[in-house]
């Protein structure tokens, strides 16, 4: 393939990516700026010569990676997801549960590392490895700051990435949402993830419900071992009483969490 096919098809596949990203978007009318709307309907002026174009079809599959749902058990009963049962997930599952989500709207998404907090980097990438988007996820009962949002757009703009995605237990403050504005950045917060996951169709909310719930999903898992973490309580100190999280593999690892109340 010549360098200016290679351009093209890279071209087209963010172009595509950039769609299936959109959905999320819709959910944020209440954020909407008049730029923004702009954007979303432009967005959908090219949605539907995207999607008849046998041409670029072709293009889109070489690109991206295939999904399987044959290889999944799929759970019988449909969850109604709320931000209740979300927030009860530890921080690994809902990691977990935010890549299926990505890959279910066919992003080649990725984990590139994990982070002391719980934290990680998502890249979505074409089939060369080129990251097209970049996100990040934080299980948090607090509010997201705009120090996390300027870091991952600092990422963006350090690594040439056009789009960039967080996603949240929680809420972001009004400094993170003025600091998106206007910018290819995707805020979504607990009640967006949630409205996104309940609009999937059948197979694929019985998909993401059997990743949410496979065994335990609420014990937190240790950052460091990547293992499932047990209950302790403080001997002594001004916390003794109090219960916490720790590492199996204590005291080679001293990794701890506190008990969320």
């Amino acid at each position: 393939m010549s360098i200016f096919l290679s351009l093209m098809a890279l071209a087209v596949i963010t172009v595509l990516v950039m769609t299936n990203i959109k959905d999320m978007i819709t959910i944020g009318k209440k954020r909407e700026t008049r730029d923004e709307k702009i954007k979303r309907i432009m967005a959908q002026k090219v949605r539907k010569p995207i999607q008849t174009s046998m041409e670029i079809q072709r293009i889109d599959e070489k690109f991206r990676k295939p999904i399987s749902i044959e290889s999944k058990k799929i759970n019988e009963e449909v969850i109604n997801w709320n931000t209740s049962f979300l927030k009860s997930m530890e921080w690994k599952r809902y990691e977990d549960v935010c890549m299926e989500y990505l890959r279910i709207k066919n992003c080649d998404a990725n984990v590139t590392c994990t982070g002391a907090d719980g934290g990680i980097d998502i890249k979505v990438s074409d089939k060369n490895g080129n990251m097209l988007a970049i996100g990040q996820c934080k299980a948090w009962n607090k509010p997201i700051g705009v120090s996390l949002i300027r870091e991952l757009y600092g990422v963006m703009a350090s690594e040439r990435i056009k789009v960039g995605i967080f996603l949240t237990t929680s809420i972001f403050s009004k400094e993170a949402i003025e600091f998106a504005k206007n910018k290819t950045l995707l805020l979504i917060d607990a009640d967006e993830f949630v409205k996104l996951i309940n609009g999937l169709d059948d197979i694929s909310k019985s998909r993401i419900d059997h990743v949410a719930t496979e065994g335990d999903y609420s014990t937190p898992t240790c950052v460091n071992c990547n293992v499932k973490m047990v209950k302790r309580v403080t001997k002594k100190g001004t916390n003794a009483g109090n219960e916490f999280w720790g590492c199996v593999n204590f005291p080679k690892c001293k990794k701890t969490m506190y008990v969320k109340i």
